[in-house]
């Protein structure tokens, strides 16, 4: 997220879309037919003298076999779904053929600090609009300037495009901010603003995303209490509880001239 170019991370080749699997087994149960009555002797026929009858003895049931316990079932896989971000910095994108790599859904940079917003926003929800795709706005946090105007500037850029599929997102980051970063309880207090403004405006909980250098240095994912989104590139998922993933920074996708953010939603 933020501004392309400022970061760089593995070269990474998009695999193909993960899929949803659950198995479910159980064992079978085996019921032998339990062996026949035996047979009793028959006794001869009546005379003056009768002759005493030897019974055949019967034979001891044999139990039918315990049936055997249902066999575990294998853990149900999430369900992932590819994504990609991007801002003006991507140029002009093919929103067809994004779609037709397998993504399905977009988060785009709509606004920066309290004035700025990305040339290419309404243009690019519009197309990934009509490619199918879930789409939704993030604003890049200006960690000197007032959180809630921030707030308010980003709330009316997403109504000019039309109401998102997709929640709002906030992007905090170290790089390209002030030369003397605010300390953590005025950062805290003006992202605190920013939020309460947005999701005030929008009626939804704004998605947090938080460069590593930054959470490092402020620890801010548990006092926000919001859904994560969460870079580490590389195929292992993050440790921090996250309902996005930035996977990749430097993917190639169908569409997009250059490289490009690439992420993962829980489903």
């Amino acid at each position: 997220m933020g501004d392309r170019g400022r970061r760089a991370g593995p070269a990474l080749t998009v695999p193909a879309a993960l899929a949803v699997l659950v198995l479910a087994g159980c064992g079978s149960a085996g019921d032998a037919d339990p062996p026949g009555p035996g047979t009793p002797g028959s006794p001869d026929a009546a005379t003056s003298s009768p002759t005493p009858t030897t019974a055949r003895a019967t034979p001891t049931p044999v139990p039918a076999p315990a049936p055997d316990p249902p066999a575990p079932a294998a853990p149900a896989r999430e369900r992932w779904v590819r994504g990609i971000d991007a801002s003006h910095h991507q140029g002009d994108i093919d929103w067809v053929r994004v779609a037709g790599d397998r993504v399905g859904f977009a988060y785009l940079k709509a606004s920066e600090g309290s004035t700025f917003t990305d040339p290419r926003f309404v243009e690019n929800v519009a197309g990934a609009r009509r490619a199918g795709l879930r789409v939704g706005g993030y604003h890049y946090f200006s960690l000197c300037s007032p959180g809630a105007p921030q707030g308010e500037h980003f709330a009316e850029t997403l109504e000019a495009a039309g109401r998102s599929t997709l929640p709002p997102a906030v992007d905090l980051e170290l790089q390209g901010q002030c030369a003397t970063p605010p300390a953590r309880p005025d950062l805290l207090a003006e992202v605190r603003a920013f939020l309460e403004v947005v999701e005030e405006a929008t009626g939804r909980r704004v998605v947090v995303y938080e460069f590593p250098d930054l959470e490092e240095e402020y620890r801010l994912a548990d006092e926000l209490g919001r859904r994560q989104w969460v870079r580490r590139l590389g195929d292992v998922p993050p440790a921090r509880d996250w309902w996005i993933w930035q996977r990749a920074d430097d993917a190639t996708v169908a569409g997009v001239d250059g490289p490009v953010d690439l992420n993962l939603a829980r489903s």
